[in-house]
């Protein structure tokens, strides 16, 4: 009976060592909580890795990449309606958002379908690797569908492209 006893606390004393040793072991890796959190719940649907500007398949794909340390950029236009800065009376539709994007380069929004095809309808540089803005697209034109392209962060940016969304004006 002592000598089961003995086993059982060398083998607890045995996991309790591996487990302390473990622990700044995958700190070293560089797991990142927060890009793994973001792709759940459909968050892995705009993003892609910020080292290939490739998109992740599936949430599990995005979170494993995450988890791993890698980190990952987003790109979304989504379409909104709201009242134009510029002529209360009329509509103007469209907003891109955008994280892990290089600071350094344009990100722009252009059509990509129909006789407006390639005319871009907004560009800036992303502020601190992030964009947020409305994009000012009157509904009074045919300027649909919008896609947004931009470059991911990684040591090697990569182009981007957001889904296509068409204007909520009807």
């Amino acid at each position: 009976m002592h000598r089961l006893r003995g086993v059982v606390v060398t083998g607890a004393l045995t996991a309790v060592v591996s487990v302390v040793a473990a622990g700044p072991a995958v700190a070293a890796k560089g797991g990142n909580s927060d890009n793994a959190h973001a792709c759940q719940q459909g968050g892995h649907e705009h993003r892609f890795e910020a080292e290939t500007g490739r998109p992740f398949k599936n949430a599990g794909d995005c979170t494993s990449h995450g988890a791993l340390g890698g980190a990952s950029s987003l790109l979304v236009l989504t379409n909104p309606s709201y009242p134009c800065q510029t002529n209360p009376m009329a509509t103007c539709w469209g907003a891109i958002s955008g994280s892990g994007l290089d600071a350094g380069t344009q990100w722009m929004a252009f059509v990509s379908g129909g006789h407006n095809l390639g005319l871009i309808v907004a560009e800036a540089l992303p502020q601190n690797g992030d964009v947020s803005t409305r994009l000012q697209v009157p509904c009074n034109q045919d300027l649909t569908p919008l896609e947004a392209v931009a470059l991911t962060a990684g040591d090697q940016p990569s182009d981007i492209l957001s889904a296509p969304v068409n204007s909520p004006c009807g």
